[in-house]
């Protein structure tokens, strides 16, 4: 059933690994596996801080 929408799914993985908005999630998938965030414990404070937001909305509107 899965064939007869998709035909290549190799390609269609590929074509969305190269959305932002998975590209940003994946990061921050990342991110996570390595601890660095982990709350008020974190390994290393953050040298500057980042708005995970904004990535996110700049991701989201790249999309459109």
């Amino acid at each position: 059933m899965k064939k007869a929408v998709i035909e290549d799914w190799d390609k269609f993985n590929a074509f969305l690994a190269a959305q932002p908005l998975c590209r940003w999630a994946a990061q921050k998938e990342h991110e996570l596996a390595m601890g660095m965030h982990l709350g008020s414990a974190m390994v290393e404070a953050p040298r500057a801080k980042k708005n995970d937001n904004a990535a996110l909305a700049a991701a989201l509107s790249s999309m459109a």
